[in-house]
């Protein structure tokens, strides 16, 4: 498991079209990442769950801060 924070839409977006060349979907619907606009729901706090079995997650920081401390959130760039 990864985590991923995005900072900003552009962020967001950036590794979105990223995720779409990799054969990932969210696991709510089974989009392709770019298809749903999930940066919304959390905004700047925004963190994605990236596992091994291509279905994408998100949350607010905070919940990974607590649920999963020894796990490194690394913050993403494009």
């Amino acid at each position: 498991m990864k985590l991923i924070a995005v900072n900003t839409q552009e962020k967001y977006d950036a590794l979105m079209k990223v995720l779409d060349m990799e054969g990932y979907a969210w696991f709510e619907s089974e989009s392709k990442p770019s298809e749903i606009n999930n940066w919304e729901n959390h905004k700047e706090e925004t963190v994605i769950v990236i596992n091994t079995t291509m279905i994408l997650q998100h949350q607010k920081r905070a919940y990974f801060e607590n649920v999963c401390p020894n796990v490194k959130i690394e913050n993403y760039e494009v």
